[in-house]
């Protein structure tokens, strides 16, 4: 046929005769839409600098080139402008124009090639060559077609083009742009990030950094940057979040109404197919555009399904790193008391559970809306289809059903507080625990703990039973909707249809049954979201409260030139502008309270609280410069002045002012954050190599440092558990000293160090050379023996400062003194060098046992690996044995009739498809259907949080715990508290929920698939034969998708232990960080660990997307071959089980991607398994049936002990520890046991319990004639008691810490307050006894190590050790807890360990050890007549002699005992 060319325009196919002016017309707002975007986004870029060099590349030569032929080609059809108007030509060339220049002005200023410029490309392509394919009718060709044909070939070739990346001409940035953000948008869905770490995932160990590419915006700095400069206009969370994320949270809107459009297309798809089957005189040629029509809906499905997806992980990343650098950066500003409030356990719960619940709840936010929506447009279609009644009875069904399935929810939000609630408070109490599980070990105290953390558990299962039957029954109230609802049209249209005349007996026509079986099937997704998804929103909005509340925690107030960003600060005290250079810090008439937040609740006004001063009428002013010394007894408030001076307490009234720009703190507790050895040191100090060496050299560290794996490169555990007290607290000396700070405090650093290495780093700091002199030094210590060497001395008592001034004028003022010549000092001091020769031989001692503390993280790492490909199955079977094999079995069966009384309601539409008579009855009948299988749901639902609450997440926590409460000591030891913590959060929160929901969903869904291939083979026959390959080969697939998967999911969890570490280290040590203005540094950190596992996250995200579009097209496929199959073999398909297939093939994909998500979800929820089942596997210290001989449960009677000829050592490669000690102690001999640190003394208490194992051990321990070795550990621990260097208090009341085993009357209880001076402190508290414990900060260390005393006394045992446990008291509570020793202890035997000598030189006999071997043993006295004993020696450090022995000129003071004189080097302050 001869077309005339004139008529050569856009028009529809086949329709040549179509008017060119309306058919172009009709299209000419596409064209002012296109300009108005190409316009504005040209104009926006002129505001945004380039980030490509000004300079003509190779790609933007090409654009230009192109770019001018489809200008030069929209100018020339507008020059000869045959058939369409000037106006509308003029136009595209506007366009073209537009077109161009944005194509340049994206180039430069677009990171990734232009997602806009791209799709102008493709749709002006399609608009240019669309006109063309009339082509061959046309005759003769005109010159527009030349214009034509070169403008869609010019715009097909940029599409090339503009999708290319420009990653190699970037400029260079900090960080620099990740892969994923310079690539198109076309690229993208082929997974190219992707798919070389899944290769790479299937042959070999993924290491984190391979992943640590994520795209800048969604990296922590600049999303915590957003939302908390939103949160500072808006302390509403949500409104804030939305404040700063609104293109992000608005993104997945458009393609989430794309895939819905595409989603009701399918029940027109359904409808024509089945007519068409139906007809046998259809058109054969309408078959082609049916076959056409399913592969252009099902992938625009793929397509649209891949960008939403996509655009949700992007937010959820996003937001996550937000919301836990907000967390952090919160944290940084607590007051003290509220940082108290939160605790470390409470902290982990924010990170691990709430932050991921919040961010779950925004795609449970999107996938509601568009389920309400969905609801809405198939409610339209069903009255298009079937009229008004049938339209309106699932509309009222359904909007009951949503309003008694949101009546339900309501209860499920606070349901999940309680539980959420439960978990903190056994994760407090779980994390205390942990911090002192070595004492808690030695102590005997792992029964009674275990029980109580056991019992918390069973009240957690106990929360989530009630939650999750709430779950179960709003999950029951929304599956009640998809079988329901249909039954309510059906019976209705068969109703409206009997009374138009058909009486209700009649057939249904098959199309008319399974378009409206496919509308309402539609909806079983949404009304499932409803259900399921409503009550997981209310959960997340309860998580939301909780970070909302913790955001609102009060916070320290900042003052003038103070930053929370890290910076240094000037005066802090805005009521006092004085800026005399000679004072350092400066108070008048201050009293100071601790503000106690932690009962500050989310949305609860704080109450008026009345403050009660710790420190009263504090005036002082210090000279700068000089080093001032505070002494006074326990509680007497040292520790809380040099807190008032950092501004963590509350200044009830007075003044203050403080010029220093930078402090420095070093606690009594070290402060030892997750880091190499260096990074302790310097903090965010640059590295000054010579300085360095210098402070390490001072600090007596420089062997700790060389005996290390790494030197100080070496990796120290959460709070530095890998290193001895003794080396912690000269880090923590060292950090301070490094830091080169104007003001630097340090509160009772020397506690922890034994005689010799105190003095030398006393003289390293303080000497006449020493690295502090000349700096403003606050030093609170017990060491009254340096009061001389203090510029000031400040004596408090009270809580106020009693004395004040040098130390003379301290002594003039009335404090109790005993004067001693100066010229005693030298006497005192050991030879030039003596003392860093001490320190390097306990520094050699002590690191060589330490080595095994040490492990090689990447080698941990492999074998966790290679386990996880290995243990699979075990995972299972062990959950499996957790919940009871025949329960589990039980499970099962429950699931199976559910899910095939589903399957046998859907096979029943096919045959009432077919029904020609009594068709009410068969209505009927399928009700019954329904009926019952809901009926089976809510009962399984129900069974299945019964047995997952009552029996599994009890026991899977118990057996965790027991592995770890019984593992060895030497495991304990290395292994960090992070790591242990995050088993018993993050996996055993997905051990309780995630899990067990992902296998619920995967057996369901299997099953659900089963059916649906069923019912295709019986539609479409031949696809059978295709069936087995595609299983095949999807099964391939997912093999190799989850061989990366898991490795994902490991790293994810294993990247959030290091977070939450520092998390609930920055909790415990918030002072420390903020005395050094070191927020900004710790905040990069944890920057820093937020990228790490984002980036996994990221991954894990992208690898469920990329197995998301691979089903959508195995889906897409599988349609296509039904439908042609069906239209091929259409005289022999059975319209009614065609129908029954294709409807369930609408909902397939949704279905296959649920299967092989949960059971990804489930094969990586198995690493959790796995981790949990390690901790439950692990080596116990001791085997049940190991030890057979039986003591008396008197045993020991006596307390007689000896070492006969006995030797240990830490590892079969490491030297003995202890050498042959050989010494016996008659029952109720008080020994005191000295030498440096590292000669052996912790060696000595630890293999007397038992610590360290039997195959390093030679010799034997004898106790009351019975050789311990041969008694269980539990009986041997529990027969002794012991009080450690680090008191230890576990989350609970002072009675439970006390009275641990719950034996001992309250009247006791307050006997032994009494002794330990403790009565009046615990007494005076609102709670007496049920005072909560809420960390270290609830004493201080000395009355917490009073509390440790009260407990060992409480126990009342023949044998008692003493490990330092007076090192953190004053000198007077020193001699009063020596009173109690010699009073209350009568008959016991005491061993003690002691730096102090003026602690134990009134005991029966001295053990001085030194490198592991016994130099001297014998009675106080007769050690120390010989000056030259090792004995002699410590105690003339600490200015102890024996009456011959003493200096001539030095003045003397007489001790309790009346056998020794105590002399110091200037004078003994009795306060």
């Amino acid at each position: 046929m001869h077309v005339p060319a004139s008529t050569l325009t856009w028009r529809p196919l086949n329709n040549a005769f179509a008017s060119p002016a309306t058919s172009s017309i009709s299209l000419q707002p596409a064209f002012y839409i296109a300009f108005g975007l190409l316009a504005s986004r040209c104009s926006a870029n002129q505001r945004i600098p380039p980030c490509l060099p000004r300079r003509w590349d190779l790609l933007v030569i090409m654009k230009v080139f192109f770019g001018l032929i489809y200008a030069a080609s929209a100018i020339g059809l507008f020059v000869l402008g045959e058939s369409e108007a000037r106006w509308v030509l003029g136009t595209r060339v506007v366009t073209a124009t537009a077109f161009l220049f944005t194509s340049i002005s994206e180039h430069y200023h677009s990171l990734a090639p232009s997602t806009l410029t791209t799709l102008y490309s493709i749709l002006a392509t399609a608009f240019y060559a669309y006109p063309l394919l009339d082509l061959g009718n046309v005759h003769p060709v005109p010159l527009s077609f030349h214009f034509t044909a070169a403008a869609a070939a010019s715009l097909l070739i940029l599409v090339i083009f503009e999708s290319t990346s420009k990653r190699d001409l970037l400029l260079p940035t900090y960080p620099p742009p990740s892969h994923e953000e310079t690539l198109s948008f076309l690229t993208l869905p082929f997974f190219p990030t992707l798919l070389p770490i899944l290769l790479a995932g299937a042959r070999r160990r993924l290491l984190l950094s391979e992943l640590h590419e994520i795209p800048r915006p969604l990296r922590a700095d600049p999303a915590t940057d957003l939302l908390e400069e939103a949160l500072r206009e808006n302390l509403n969370l949500v409104r804030a979040s939305f404040r700063a994320f609104t293109a992000p949270f608005l993104a997945p809107i458009l393609p989430r109404l794309v895939v819905l459009a595409m989603t009701f297309a399918q029940v027109t798809l359904v409808e024509q197919t089945i007519l068409y089957v139906s007809a046998p005189s259809s058109n054969p040629d309408f078959s082609l555009w049916l076959v056409g029509a399913f592969f252009v809906v099902y992938t625009s499905l793929a397509i649209s399904n891949y960008l939403y997806a996509e655009k949700i992980n992007a937010f959820l990343v996003l937001y996550r790193s937000a919301l836990t650098g907000s967390l952090y950066a919160k944290t940084l500003r607590l007051t003290s008391g509220a940082a108290r409030g939160v605790g470390q356990g409470a902290s982990t719960t924010y990170m691990s559970v709430d932050v991921g619940k919040v961010t779950a709840g925004y795609q449970t936010l999107h996938e509601l809306w568009s389920a309400v929506l969905t609801i809405l447009i198939a409610c339209a279609m069903l009255w298009v289809k079937a009229g008004v009644w049938v339209m309106l009875a699932p509309l009222v069904f359904v909007g009951g059903l949503i309003w008694a399935t949101s009546f339900v929810s309501r209860y499920v939000g606070a349901a999940q507080r309680t539980w959420l609630a439960a978990i903190d408070t056994r994760i407090k109490l779980l994390t205390s625990t942990l911090n002192h599980l070595l004492p808690i070990k030695l102590g005997a105290y792992t029964h009674p703990l275990s029980a109580r953390v056991n019992a918390l558990r069973m009240n957690e299962a106990r929360a989530l039973r009630r939650f999750l039957y709430l779950v179960g029954g709003a999950g029951t109230l929304s599956n009640i909707g998809p079988g329901a609802a249909f039954l309510v049209v059906l019976a209705v249209d068969v109703f409206v249809r009997g009374r138009e005349g058909d009486g209700g007996g009649g057939a249904i026509d098959a199309s008319r049954l399974f378009t409206l079986f496919t509308i309402v099937n539609i909806l079983g997704g949404p009304l499932n979201i409803i259900g399921q998804q409503l009550p997981s929103l209310f959960a997340s909005f309860a998580s939301l409260e909780r970070i909302q509340g913790f955001l609102r925690l009060p916070e320290k107030e900042v003052g003038v030139g103070e930053s929370l960003n890290g910076h240094v600060a000037t005066d802090h005290d805005n009521n006092n502008n004085n800026n005399d250079t000679k004072v350092e810090v400066s108070m008048k008439g201050c009293s100071f309270a601790w503000d106690d937040a932690a009962e500050v609740k989310p949305g609860v006004p704080a109450p008026a609280t009345v403050l009660i001063p710790v420190l009263k009428d504090i005036t002082m002013e210090l000279v700068p410069g000089e080093l001032h010394m505070v002494v006074g007894s326990v509680a007497s408030g040292k520790s809380s002045l040099l807190m008032s001076i950092l501004g963590e307490t509350t200044r009830v009234e007075g003044s203050v002012r403080v010029r220093a720009r930078k402090i420095a703190l070093a606690t009594q507790t070290p402060f030892i954050f997750p880091g190499t050895v260096r990074a302790n040191i310097l903090l965010d100090s640059p590295y000054d190599e010579t300085f360095y060496d210098k402070v390490v050299h001072a600090c007596g560290l420089t062997q700790d440092v060389e005996a290390l794996p790494r030197k100080d490169m070496t990796k120290l555990g959460d709070k530095g558990r890998t290193l001895s007290g003794g080396p912690r607290q000269r880090l923590a000396i060292a950090r301070a000293v490094y830091a080169r700070a104007d003001l630097v405090l340090l509160d009772d650093v020397f506690s922890a160090l034994d005689g010799e290495t105190e003095a030398h780093v006393f003289a390293s700091l303080f000497g006449p050379e020493g690295l502090l002199k000349g700096k403003t030094t606050i030093l609170v210590t017990h060491g009254i023996h340096h009061l001389s060497s203090a510029d000031k001395v400040l004596v408090m008592a009270g809580g106020t400062i009693t004395h004040f001034g040098t130390f003379e004028q301290v002594r003039e003022a009335g404090a109790t003194l005993a004067l001693i010549n100066t010229a005693a000092e030298a006497e005192l001091t050991t030879a030039p060098g003596n003392d860093q020769l001490a320190v390097q031989k306990e520094a050699a001692t002590a690191s060589s046992a330490a080595q095994d503390e040490f492990i090689d993280e990447d080698e941990e790492a492999e074998m966790e690996w290679v386990n996880e490909r290995e243990s699979r199955m075990g995972a299972y079977a062990f959950y499996a044995r957790c919940t009871g094999v025949w329960r589990a079995g039980s499970v099962v069966a429950f699931i199976t009739m559910w899910s095939m009384t589903g399957i046998a309601t859907t096979a029943f539409m096919g045959f009432l498809a077919n029904a020609s008579s009594h068709l009410g009855l068969w209505v009927l009948a399928y009700g019954g259907f329904v009926g019952l299988n809901l009926v089976l749901m809510g009962l399984n639902l129900a069974y299945f949080g019964y047995t997952l609450s009552t029996f599994t997440a009890p026991r899977i926590h118990e057996a965790a715990l027991a592995g770890v409460m019984n593992s060895p000591i030497s495991w304990i030891t290395k292994t960090p508290v992070g790591k242990i913590l995050n088993r018993f959060s993050q996996d055993i929160q997905v051990s309780d929920m995630e899990f067990p929901f992902a296998f619920l969903n995967f057996a369901a869904n299997v099953l659900n698939i089963c059916g649906t291939f069923v019912f295709i083979a019986i539609a479409t026959p031949l696809l059978v034969i295709a069936l087995p390959f595609l299983m095949v080969f999807g099964g391939y697939f997912l093999r190799f998708y989850l061989a990366t998967s898991k490795q994902f999911r490991r790293l994810e969890t294993e990247s959030r232990s290091p977070l939450y570490t520092l998390f609930g280290t920055t909790v415990s040590g918030l002072i420390s960080v903020r005395a050094f203005r070191a927020e900004g540094f710790f905040r990069a950190q944890n920057a820093a660990l937020i990228n790490a596992s984002q980036g996994a996250l990221h991954y894990r995200l992208l690898g469920q997307l990329f197995l998301r579009v691979f089903l959508l097209w195995f889906q897409t496929i599988l349609a296509c071959g039904v439908v042609i199959l069906t239209v091929s073999l259409r005289n022999t398909t059975s319209a009614a089980f065609l129908g029954v297939a294709l409807s369930r093939l609408v909902s397939l994909g949704l279905t296959l991607s649920h299967v092989l998500s949960s059971y990804a979800s489930m094969e990586n929820g198995t690493v959790s398994i796995d981790r949990i089942e390690e901790f439950a596997k692990l080596p116990a210290e001791e085997k049940n049936d190991e030890f057979v001989v039986s003591t008396d449960p008197s045993w020991p009677a006596k307390g007689s002990l000896a070492f006969q000829d006995f030797s240990v050592r830490y590892r079969g490669d490491l030297p003995l520890a202890l050498k042959n000690l050989s010494f016996e102690l008659p029952g109720g001999t008080k020994i005191g046991i000295c030498g440096r640190t590292g000669s052996g003394k912790s060696s000595t208490v630890l293999s007397l319990f038992r610590g360290i194992d039997q195959h390093l051990v030679t010799g034997k321990i004898v106790v009351d004639d019975v050789d311990i070795s041969t008694i269980s550990l539990q009986n041997l621990r529990a027969s002794m008691s012991i009080v450690m260097q680090d008191p230890f208090l576990w989350h609970g009341s002072i009675r439970e810490n006390l009275d641990v085993t719950n034996e001992r009357p309250d009247s006791e209880i307050w006997d032994v307050l009494k002794l330990v001076e403790m009565y009046d402190t615990v007494s005076a508290l609102d709670d007496k006894l049920d005072h909560l414990v809420v960390d270290e900060e609830s004493f201080s260390k000395g009355q917490r190590q009073l509390l440790c005393l009260a407990r060992a006394l409480l126990r009342n045992k023949k044998i008692i050790v003493l490990d330092e446990s007076t090192s953190s008291m004053d000198h007077i509570t020193d001699e009063k807890i020596r009173l109690v020793v010699d009073t209350q202890m009568q008959g016991l035997t005491v061993l003690a360990i002691a730096h102090r000598i003026s602690s134990i030189v009134n005991y029966d006999k001295i053990l001085v050890l030194d490198d592991g071997s016994m130099t001297e043993f014998g009675e106080p006295l007769e050690l120390l007549k010989n000056p030259d004993s090792r004995f002699a020696r410590l105690a003339a450090t600490q200015g102890i002699y024996h009456p011959d022995t003493v200096p001539p000129t030095a003045a003397v003071r007489e001790l309790t005992d009346g056998t020794v004189l105590v002399v110091a080097t200037e004078d003994l302050v009795d306060v």
